[in-house]
């Protein structure tokens, strides 16, 4: 009896501190998940065209070499901006395979989000930015203008990605001859989205 009547005492304090110290790391827990994820800082790069792998768009052609682009931001603007092209050519099938990127930083009175309300036709691209839309437009099959009787297969796309202060319009068009190459145009764009994201974001 001595013996319970004095290892009470010592578990009446011993088990407030341990329901305590659990209580504190769950209130520790639950302050990360809910602290916001810190957003990454981007900054526009001058030879944005140079530094992509061209690679995506040279297997389409055949071609090992592209031709760049680069359009001089307009003083005028409000915001930083770049607009740059990245081509693969083989003009003897008469194959073009394009992609242009336009990038602009945008400052608290013009947010980059403000550009991004949807066309109809656009869809949302998961896991791109804080948030993506789409559209690829449907093939048109046209008359050659390198080789008289044969038909050109020519396909468009368009993604607006913006993330932060960042926002990204990037254009596709491709135009293939002779044998046409199936162009994945989503794939091929979101790829060279998050090559863009990444450099500006490095």
């Amino acid at each position: 009896m001595l013996t319970l009547t004095a290892r009470w005492p010592l578990a009446g304090i011993v088990l407030p501190l341990v329901l305590a110290g659990c209580a504190t790391g769950s209130r520790s827990a639950e302050s990360e998940a809910a602290a916001p994820t810190p957003t990454r800082e981007y900054r526009l790069v001058d030879d944005l065209c140079d530094q992509l792998d061209p690679t995506p768009l040279t297997t389409l052609s055949g071609i090992p070499t592209t031709q760049k682009r680069y359009t001089p931001a307009r003083p005028e603007t409000r915001h930083r901006s770049l607009r740059c092209a990245l081509s693969a050519v083989d003009r003897e099938n008469a194959w073009v395979y394009s992609l242009q990127f336009s990038v602009s930083l945008d400052d608290a009175a013009n947010p980059a989000d403000q550009k991004l309300t949807s066309r109809g036709a656009e869809r949302t691209v998961e896991d791109l930015g804080d948030r993506a839309l789409i559209h690829v437009a449907e093939t048109l099959i046209l008359d050659n203008p390198v080789r008289e009787g044969r038909k050109v297969q020519s396909q468009t796309g368009m993604l607006r990605v913006v993330e932060g202060r960042l926002f990204l319009l990037l254009s596709y068009s491709g135009h293939s001859g002779t044998a046409p190459t199936v162009v994945d145009a989503e794939a091929l764009m979101t790829g060279y989205a998050r090559q863009t994201l990444e450099l500006l974001g490095g």
